[in-house]
């Protein structure tokens, strides 16, 4: 898109009137965007940068210092070159001094040994450039519409950098803030590897390196920047330039518009199920409504899954891949996060993948019709709530609960803490005011069904030990230990204080009474 001086070198015109190159022929790369003829010694102060300017000489002066001081102020004042007619109406041949400041100031001095038409010249010139920036103006709309219909169709911000790729033809990379790497596409040579961008990005960059570099600006906050490298001259950058600020542009768009996506879907699903779960819908609208959002949970079997969350660690939410899978809609409650998905043959391990993290444990339950989803939130919750009480927090399914599932329901009243108490009370006071709690005793010993042998090789203690400790344990509680009736009514008690400790553990770190 750039006009050069070798370009203006190729009009008929000056070809035709014998032109050569008498200095700077290194540099006839220049841009040409204006051309001016003039025969006044102080045209300089007139030009602007960029000027093909043409004389006859009669106003560069007849010394040999005049003239000098006519090419150094042309060249100063960025003329792009000068070109001088040796017709004999001023020079029969372009002075030495001429071309000797000419070679000085680096100025392309260009000669003609004919007569030519200054406006002939022009005309031509100017009509060349004018179709020059028609073409670019059509290429910016061009490149401004292909990044508009990306946006139009969602693309993010991968899309649009390899987008940019193609346009330019050049190696592409966005990086955030911190200069993390967050999508390239392309090649690098040696001096600019992937593997050692920060050196690059922190102290090699220069825009005459080969690189265009564009910030990605949100809200009028840096985010990040996208570097173009390209192999164009730099007088012909300026149409990867322009790509990349759009380019730029569009990301900041995109970035912006998927959060704004994300918080908006974000609020509906949680509205949505937090309907299902206080009892304000009934599965089938929920499963209605869930498809006007764009979740498709089907006709057929729906599985709830929870995950539990460690609320005073936000970065322990989990939340769904909604924009991977549309038949599945998830909110972050909190304590928890909550699935509702399409169950469609899906495995366990494939219906737990979809929240993630599993880290805090979680519940999953049974696969029901959209009648019955009701029933689904309270598998899972049940579930979710078993695992919280264990100290390895699996993954629970509704079905590998036993007696857990009457514990659960009575945790919700005070029936089970009051069952606790009674079981449990004088040991956990005697507990509590001792160094050496004796409930660890008690629960393995309860785990094993009082298996003594058994009991001591899993808290690593002589049985002698042991004896004492379980002796201790019935006078504490007034009850025999070898009686199994009375061993089973411990061991509910233990699970159910686990239940109430995991249950009061996330009432503390919710704020819940």
């Amino acid at each position: 898109m750039v006009f050069t001086v070798a370009d203006a070198l190729d009009i008929d015109l000056l070809k035709d009137a014998g032109a050569r190159v008498l200095t700077g022929s290194d540099s006839l790369d220049r841009e040409v965007r204006w051309v001016h003829s003039s025969e006044i010694s102080d045209i300089a102060r007139f030009l602007r940068g960029g000027e093909l300017l043409l004389t006859a000489g009669l106003g560069m002066g007849s010394t040999g210092a005049l003239q000098q001081v006519f090419v150094r102020a042309a060249a100063h004042a960025g003329a792009a070159a000068l070109v001088i007619e040796e017709s004999g109406r001023m020079f029969d041949r372009v002075p030495d001094a001429v071309v000797a400041e000419g070679q000085a100031c680096g100025l392309p001095i260009i000669a003609l040994a004919r007569e030519v038409s200054f406006a002939g010249v022009s005309s031509q010139v100017h009509e060349i450039l004018t179709d020059k920036r028609l073409q670019a103006l059509t290429h910016e709309r061009e490149v401004e519409s292909t990044f508009s219909n990306l946006l139009l169709d969602g693309a993010d911000y991968l899309s649009i950098v390899q987008t940019l790729a193609e346009l330019t033809d050049g190696t592409v990379v966005l990086e955030n803030i911190a200069h993390r790497v967050m999508a390239y596409v392309g090649e690098f040579d040696e001096e600019a590897g992937i593997e050692d961008w920060d050196r690059h990005a922190r102290g090699l960059h220069s825009d005459d390196s080969g690189c265009v570099r564009r910030p990605v600006l949100m809200r009028g906050q840096p985010w990040g920047w996208i570097h173009v490298f390209t192999d164009r001259p730099a007088t012909e950058r300026s149409t990867a330039a322009f790509a990349t600020e759009r380019a730029a542009a569009a990301v900041a768009i995109s970035l912006l518009t998927d959060r704004s996506r994300e918080a908006r879907d974000d609020q509906r699903s949680t509205a949505l199920i937090t309907r299902l779960l206080i009892g304000d819908l009934s599965g089938a609208e929920f499963v209605d409504q869930a498809g006007r959002l764009g979740y498709q949970l089907g006709s057929g079997q729906i599985v709830v899954v929870i995950a539990n969350k460690d609320a005073r660690d936000e970065s322990s939410g989990t939340r769904a891949g909604r924009q991977i899978d549309t038949g599945a809609i998830s909110a972050d409650m909190g304590d928890y996060v909550v699935a509702v998905a399409a169950e469609s043959g899906r495995t366990r391990a494939e219906l737990a993948g979809l929240l993630g993290n599993m880290e805090h444990g979680g519940g999953m339950s049974r696969a029901v019709p959209a009648s019955m989803l009701q029933v689904a939130v309270t598998q899972a919750k049940s579930a979710a709530a078993v695992s919280r009480s264990l100290p390895a927090s699996p993954m629970l399914h509704f079905d590998d609960l036993g007696v857990e599932r009457l514990l659960v329901t009575l945790a919700q009243g005070p029936e089970l803490a009051s069952f606790v108490e009674d079981e449990l009370g004088p040991l956990l006071t005697k507990d509590a005011q001792s160094t050496t709690p004796l409930l660890p005793t008690l629960r393995a010993f309860l785990a094993v069904d009082g298996r003594k042998t058994e009991a001591a090789e899993k808290l690593f203690i002589q049985r002698r030990t042991l004896y004492n400790r379980l002796d201790r344990i019935a006078a504490i509680l007034g009850k025999s230990l070898d009686d199994a009736a009375t061993r089973q009514s411990l061991l509910l008690a233990v699970k159910g204080l686990d239940l109430l400790e995991g249950s009061s553990i996330v009432a503390r770190r919710s704020g819940r009474p």
